[in-house]
């Protein structure tokens, strides 16, 4: 697990910075960063690793999410 967050939509044709969700895809609000230097799945200009993503919504595959 590379951090902690909540999902805030899986509607493929919801945006995260100014991009489309796409398929098989959720929006996720990050909360606790565990993993500081691990890569986020989409990368954006100002988001590359996890630690960029603190207090953001980034994008993240479906089946790499745990819910609990």
């Amino acid at each position: 697990m590379v951090a902690e967050g909540r999902v805030h939509s899986v509607d493929p044709d919801q945006k995260v910075h100014h991009v489309r969700l796409g398929d098989n895809a959720a929006r996720v609000w990050v909360d606790i960063v565990k993993i500081d230097d691990a890569a986020v799945w989409r990368a954006l200009d100002e988001i590359e690793y996890m630690r960029d993503s603190l207090r953001s919504s980034i994008v993240w595959p479906m089946d790499k999410l745990v819910i609990y």
